[in-house]
């Protein structure tokens, strides 16, 4: 008795012919992407991190931060947050923030932020973030300051973070 072989479906499921990330409907996903590190080395950490290039007009070099999506708002150094005080609106001059390092004490400020592009455009949007003196972290990029704000993906084997509005 010879075993019978199942036949193939008779339906047939392909993929679309445009990608996801770059169609959306009829809306672009993502309208440009940036290589992302690992790694902060100012911040070793065990785990590896998504830590991105951010450009802000009133400090002359790029500076990085790390994609948090737990974090309630973007989060600065000292050393940046003094040079964005002066140019960000004040949101609310008394805010505490409950973080891994204790209750930390600042203000919320609205500003520009640029994600620069490698590839297509870079994403320039108003950011809300947390700054002050006594924060003793790395820099994040949070989720209700930032990222809710636009579409995000990564690519782990490029280390390619993309990004667009909505």
């Amino acid at each position: 008795m010879r075993a019978e072989i199942p036949k193939a479906p008779s339906f047939i499921i392909s993929l679309t012919s445009d990608p996801l990330l770059l169609k959306r409907d009829r809306f672009p996903f993502a309208t440009g992407c940036v290589r992302y590190f690992d790694t902060d080395k100012r911040y070793p950490a065990s785990e590896a991190r998504i830590v991105i290039p951010l450009q802000i007009a009133s400090i002359p070099k790029p500076i990085v931060a790390v994609m948090d999506t737990a974090a309630p708002w973007c989060i600065f150094e000292p050393t940046v947050a003094d040079a964005l005080v002066h140019d960000y609106l004040l949101l609310d001059p008394r805010v505490a923030l409950s973080t891994r390092f204790g209750l930390v004490h600042g203000a919320l400020y609205r500003g520009p932020i640029t994600i620069p592009a490698e590839e297509a455009d870079p994403l320039d949007l108003e950011a809300t973030v947390f700054l002050s003196p006594d924060w003793r972290g790395p820099n994040f990029i949070g989720y209700q300051g930032l990222l809710q704000r636009i579409r995000f993906a990564v690519d782990p084997e490029e280390n390619l973070f993309y990004f667009g509005r909505f």
